[in-house]
This record gives structure tokens, sequence and C-alpha cells, in this order.
């Protein structure tokens, strides 16, 4: 419904130019004054209007209230502190708030519809016109904008939209949000700055909301532009707006051993190989691989190749790992962590577990022993033994 506000002027014992100070400057006397004496509402509902009655260096001052002017059919009631009064004191420089309900009989249609509100005191009587009109109503309509329509970023972005809703009807409506998007894209709705999600949301006639859509989709959406819509609707209006998102491509690194495997074994102090396989699950090739590791003190690592230049969308790579484990290392096991880092800080890494073993050539050395020890025991027996 259409708010159409009126200036008007109303009748009061007193002039009232200076009624907007706090305490005007040598004004004396008591008023009732509205800020709205003419206004538009909608049809077949009830209307309050504010109303204030104020003395300014008066003694305090018992006013009855009353009506005695009503459009034909109408009801109309005082209300102070929201219930209905007869009357009131308002005690010197103060303000008594006042308001004044209206209540128009069935079928009331458009036009104009007067009435007075009067407060009389001892000798002295205040009178304020009040014009009530009934226009005709607004069509219902909504109204969806959004500052940046269009967003770009990769496949892990946060990509959040700030909606803006104007219900521009005649009526407060309840507005439901829906959207279309492409497969397997999620769209939520919440309300500007908050975090609970939301489908609907009611709004004032002529006031508007802000929402945010947030969208996420899948990590592995190829790069390209997509398209989504969103829907706003009431009871008797409805509105879109269209949305972009642009996905730019985006590499994604994963480390595994050859054949799936996490585990290795070589001997202390001794070189072992261990072969590491780099993929690029991405949309988009991964530049400068950069491979490391992390292994326990006093081990060496080495790559070969140390660095991959390019690293293509959904290819991979076999890595030579060449690790060595220190010579005081005891036989168990042990974790590697391998990282594989790209330009632009894509990074993943694997840990593996590495068993170290005992070397063979101490276990020779150690059965030659016993084999000596042996001899000499039978050597000694078969010589001595003869006496």
């Amino acid at each position: 419904m259409l708010l159409r506000l009126v200036a008007v002027g109303f009748v009061v014992s007193m002039a009232v130019a200076a009624y907007a100070a706090d305490k005007p400057s040598g004004v004396t006397g008591v008023y009732l004054t509205t800020r709205y004496p003419a206004l538009t509402v909608r049809a077949g509902e009830t209307t309050t209007i504010d109303l204030s009655l104020r003395n300014f260096n008066h003694p305090p001052q018992q006013l009855s209230l009353s009506v005695p002017e009503v459009a034909n059919g109408w009801k109309a009631t005082v209300l102070g502190g929201g219930q209905p009064v007869a009357s009131a004191i308002v005690a010197p420089d103060t303000e008594e708030k006042l308001q004044l309900r209206l209540e128009p009989p069935a079928g009331t249609g458009p036009g104009e519809y007067h009435f007075v509100v009067e407060a009389r005191g001892d000798g002295s009587g205040l009178k304020l016109p009040v014009t009530v009109t009934i226009g005709q109503e607004l069509p219902a309509k909504l109204k969806l904008t959004t500052n940046f329509p269009s967003l770009r970023g990769t496949a892990t972005t946060s990509f959040k939209f700030r909606v803006t809703v104007a219900n521009d009807s005649g009526r407060d409506a309840t507005i439901n949000f829906s959207a279309d998007a492409p497969k397997n894209f999620q769209v939520t709705f919440t309300e500007a700055y908050g975090s609970q999600q939301i489908i609907s949301i009611p709004i004032e006639a002529g006031k508007s909301k802000d929402i945010e859509a947030s969208v996420a989709l899948p990590r592995d959406t190829p790069a390209g532009d997509y398209k989504l819509a969103v829907h706003a609707k009431s009871e008797a209006a409805s509105a879109d707006l269209d949305l972009g998102i642009t996905i730019l491509g985006q590499a994604r690194l994963a480390l595994a051993g050859e054949g799936g495997r996490l585990s290795g074994e070589a001997y202390a102090g001794q070189d072992g190989q261990l072969t590491v396989v780099v993929r690029n699950d991405g949309s988009e090739a991964a530049r400068d691989v950069e491979f490391s590791a992390t292994a326990p003190e006093g081990w060496k690592t080495s790559f070969d190749p140390k660095q991959l230049p390019d690293l293509a969308a959904g290819k991979s790579q076999p890595i030579k790992v060449t690790l060595t484990p220190s010579p005081r290392a005891i036989a168990g096991d042990y974790q590697t962590t391998i990282r594989a880092n790209a330009t632009g800080g894509q990074s993943e890494s694997a840990n593996f577990r590495i068993t170290v073993l005992t070397s063979t050539l101490w276990g020779a050395v150690g059965i030659g022993i016993i084999a000596i020890a042996l001899l000499v025991v039978v050597f000694a027996v078969a010589r001595f033994g003869r006496r």
C-alpha cells in the first residue's frame, strides 16, 4: 500500500511555531500535536496515530480527552500507556505521549475521513484535526538486486552473493527463496551477517532486507563458466536474479607408493630404494613440483628427479626415492614423510613406514665366529682327550 504523508495545518489554542525545541525560549502554554495530521492507510486496517500533549511553563494541567468528531461508522479511541484514557495530567515542562486508534467499519472504501481530537481543561480547549485517506492498494511486487552478479575463483572457493530483497508491495509478505544451479552445486540462504540457514523471511511493505546466497560445489568441478538463478516468491508476486560463477583451473596433487604401498625396507647405513607416484587430480597443470622429505635423525634422502617443471592435469609420474638410514639405526620401523610442493601453494604429503633390517654381513661374521669357536673346541678335545 502506498504511504502518502501530507502536511496540513491544525488548530490549537496557542501558536506552535517554536514547538520543535525541547524547551522553547519565551514559549508558554499547553499543546496537543501530532507529527502526521494527514496520512494514507490501507483499507480495512486499524490505524494508530501518535499524539503529544506538552506543557511549557504552566502549572500541572489536567485535561479531559475525547474525539467529538468521528467519521461515519468509524470507532475512535484515545490511548495512554496502551489503555483507553479519558483524561491526562501533564506536569510543567513535560510531555505525555498518547495515541489515537481509528477502526474503520467493514467495507470502508477509498476516500478521505475526518476526525477531531479534543483536550479540555480549566478555561481552555485544544482541538486537533486529523485526516485519514484510504487509497488504492499497490500491486504486489518483489525485486532482487546485487552489486556483484558474477564471481570467480577455484573449485575450493567459498562463493557468496549479497542479495537485496525489496517488497515493493502494499502489504507485508513472507518471502520464500529457492535456486536453480548446475548439478551437484548446493545453494543455501542466510540473513545478512547471520549464520542460520533460512528458506523464507518476512519483509514489511515498502521495506527491503539483505540476504546471502552461498554456493558450494564439488572440488573436482572443471574450469569454466556456470550460470545459476535465485528465486524469491510470496503469495502474490515473484522475482528472479541471474548469477554467474567462473571456475578457474586448479592443480591438486596426490602422493602414494607404487602399487598403493606406503611402506619399504632398508638396511642401516645402506642405500634403500622407494618408488613414489605423484598424481595431478586437478583441472590445471601443476608447475614446478618439488620434492622433499622429513626423515629420522641421521638419515639421508634424495629424489630422482628432484623437481618436475610441469605435471599435466590427470597425469602421474613415478619418483625414485633413495633412503639411507643412519649407520647406528637399530632394527625396527621408522616413519618418513615425503612432500610435493607446486607453484601456487599446492602441496601434498604422505607418510611411509620404513623397516630397518639387520645387515647380512654382520650375520655372516657371527656365523664365522661361531664356526671358529666350534673348531677350536673340537681340536682341543681331539688332542687332549687322549691323555
